[in-house]
């Protein structure tokens, strides 16, 4: 084991691998399954030495009968995690060193269990040679497990229908269950460290902002869970971490960084200070957001689609009002911005034209009336400023009455100069230079070219999905409630309010990243399939053993939603991931159980015989292996992220090799007619 793990190390080091969270997890899942071919290899010089063979026999007889077959187990076991190395979706890139850590260890343990395993344990292991054995030249099998054992075979085949029948029951039973386990994504980080964001209406002066957070900020540091806060004003700060979302950038826009004394405090107070600022801050966007690789603003999301923005707003309200009525979500808004004034002016284009002016003149004059053309920069110290020109009223006041807004070209016009009266004092030399740069710079009333000038509430963004205007109506679940089962209690509701042609509902937020990483996982996993048959075909040389081990793989998910419910753990991405996991841990299984099967049948072994001494041989390497990677997994229990991988990888391999040492056998005797 400690030879394999360092070899790994030695391989990942080569390739530029790194040491991480999932890199690290790897690892430990692979601890449990390193030893399953040493254990077999053991098990067998082990039987062998009692059996009174020579030691070079008994050192080498195992790896020659073993090897091909550990071989296909080993790259079965390897294949079952291939679906996540191929996803290319944000989850599957986070854990596809899961299937490179894996495959690294486990080929390397076959190796070692080859060549290793025998030198060692020529040094170490002397059993005394059985007497029974010796004579006999057969296995003895003693004990009450082996005699329980060996009662359930013969009772299991003489009821070989029966047993299937229960079988299949008890997978009914399963899927029937599987509503009742408790259903997520991703977890969110175990960290000390969360982030809020702060909106406000669009077009609201930053300093309100500031003020705001400087307010925020002050609260949370008397409170004494709270050791660090960062402010940040018009966008997310500088990307350092991975594992959030990216807010759009605004001067409406507000964000603070806030460490806590610890992930648990954290998790404890989170809920106070949230309920706090929302009703502190009415008016604004308010929320907490901790780590999480979905990284969505809202976990919960109902996206209506369609040409008409009215219709849109209806059929928001109409979803809104099914969330507001439901206690399992909180924190309801949508994506679309409050309405915000805009001024409208309808301007007068021939007349504008006459004069000689155009819509850049009347835009850059209404400018320089209003906010001021940006002209050039100081520096006071570190700190910039912007120089800004602007025009004034007599009184050196703001401009209050826009009808008489003075608009002056961006070019010296000449039209003035081409009438009669100009023309003759130009001819004269009346023409003073005054009155000439008065005509060429001369401005106009905006009221004289334009019909009418008002002020209109408008969207300032409309946001649009796959090209067609959109609106999301977004929620969270209330602490305690998985975000898909406080979705499903909306769901119904808000699926049958009726849209109009043209018009479309989607589940955007944590549903839509769910499904597009299963669709991702599951869409290389008939291939992964394809190249488990190809082995199984390749080691049997017969199609009916494979489908005979592709059979147990159903009673996996016994095992697993038992044990889901049970420890009331959520069944979420990194779960599924396990659980494919285990089809080829259960495979390798069954192909031990298999080859000695079909070693002792072609010995000439009575065939009910040799099924039940096959199953009563492989109960000690079989059980070894699968309670060390049981075993294996308790670190990772209480881990946010892979407790609920290594919960269903202890259920389901307890239970899939128990059954399987009785199942393989009973669907022998009915595929071969025994």
């Amino acid at each position: 084991l400690v030879v394999t793990v360092f070899g790994s190390f030695l391989f990942l080091y080569f390739v530029d691998g790194t040491m991480q969270r999932v890199s690290l997890a790897s690892f430990v899942l692979a601890m449990g399954m390193l030893v399953d071919n040493a254990i077999v290899i053991i098990d067998g010089i082990l039987v062998d030495l009692k059996a009174g063979k020579s030691r070079m026999e008994a050192m080498t007889a195992i790896g020659r009968q073993t090897a091909m077959p550990l071989l296909g187990a080993t790259l079965i076991a390897i294949i079952a995690f291939l679906p996540i190395f191929m996803s290319p979706d944000t989850a599957g890139v986070y854990t596809r060193d899961l299937f490179i850590v894996l495959a690294v260890s486990l080929l390397l343990s076959w190796v070692l269990a080859l060549v290793h395993v025998p030198l060692m344990a020529n040094r170490i292991l002397h059993p005394e040679v059985s007497k029974e054995a010796s004579t006999t030249g057969k296995r003895v099998y003693e004990g009450k497990i082996y005699a329980v054992l060996r009662s359930l075979l013969r009772f299991s085949l003489a009821h070989r229908w029966s047993f299937v029948f229960a079988m299949v029951a008890l997978v009914a039973l399963s899927a029937f269950s599987y509503r009742f386990m408790k259903q997520g994504f991703f977890p969110d980080m175990v960290y000390d460290q969360l982030y809020m964001e702060y909106k406000l209406p669009e077009g609201t002066n930053y300093t309100r902002v500031t003020r705001d957070l400087e307010e925020i900020e002050a609260y949370l540091k008397t409170r004494p869970e709270v050791t660090h806060v960062t402010a940040s004003v018009g966008g997310t700060p500088g990307r350092y971490n991975l594992v959030r979302n990216i807010a759009n950038p605004s001067l409406a826009y507000g964000e603070l960084i806030i460490d806590f004394t610890s992930p648990d405090a954290l998790v404890d107070n989170m809920p106070e200070i949230q309920q706090y600022l929302s009703s502190r801050y009415p008016d604004a966007y308010v929320k907490l957001n901790r780590y999480n690789l979905m990284f969505k603003k809202y976990p919960i999301e109902a996206q209506f689609t369609g040409p008409d923005p009215v219709v849109l707003h209806q059929l928001a309200d109409s979803a809104r009002s099914i969330m507001e009525s439901c206690p399992d979500v909180y924190l309801i808004t949508t994506d679309w911005e409050p309405q915000i004034p805009v001024l409208t002016i309808e301007y007068d284009q021939p007349t504008a034209r006459a004069i000689g002016l155009n819509r850049n003149d009347v835009s850059l004059s209404l400018l320089s009336a209003t906010s001021g053309i940006p002209i050039g920069s100081f520096h006071e110290g570190i700190h910039r400023d912007n120089i800004y020109l602007r025009c004034l009223d007599e009184q050196g006041r703001p401009i209050e009455d826009l009808d008489n807004t003075q608009i002056f070209s961006s070019l010296p016009s000449l039209n003035g100069l081409l009438t009669q009266e100009m023309m003759m004092k130009l001819k004269t030399g009346t023409l003073s230079k005054d009155e000439l740069v008065e005509t060429l710079m001369g401005t106009t009333p905006l009221k004289q070219i334009s019909k009418r000038i008002d002020v209109q509430w408008e969207d300032p963004v409309v946001p649009r999905y796959n090209g067609q205007r959109s609106q999301r109506v977004q929620c969270s679940p209330v602490p305690g409630i998985e975000t898909e089962k406080a979705r499903q209690s909306i769901a119904a509701q808000i699926e049958q309010i009726p849209l109009p042609d043209g018009y479309k509902l989607q589940w955007q937020g944590e549903r839509n990243a769910s499904t597009k990483s299963m669709q991702y996982l599951f869409k290389n996993f008939p291939f992964a399939i394809i190249l488990m048959i190809s082995i199984l075909i390749m080691l049997f040389k017969d199609y009916r053993k494979p489908i005979i081990i592709f059979c147990c793989i159903p009673l996996v998910f016994v095992g697993v939603v038992a044990v889901m419910l049970l420890t009331g753990k959520t069944f979420n991405f990194v779960a599924i991931v396990g659980t494919l996991g285990l089809i080829g841990m259960i495979i390798k299984n069954g192909i031990v159980l298999m080859d000695e099967i079909t070693l002792q049948i072609s010995q000439g072994v009575e065939p009910v015989t040799a099924l039940i001494d096959s199953s009563q041989s492989r109960l000690r390497p079989v059980m070894m292996a699968s309670l060390t990677t049981i075993l294996g997994m308790i670190p990772l229990l209480p881990d946010a992220m892979f407790g609920s991988l290594a919960a269903s990888i202890m259920g389901g391999l307890l239970f899939g090799t128990l059954i399987t040492l009785l199942f393989i056998p009973i669907l022998y005797a009915l595929f071969f007619h025994i």
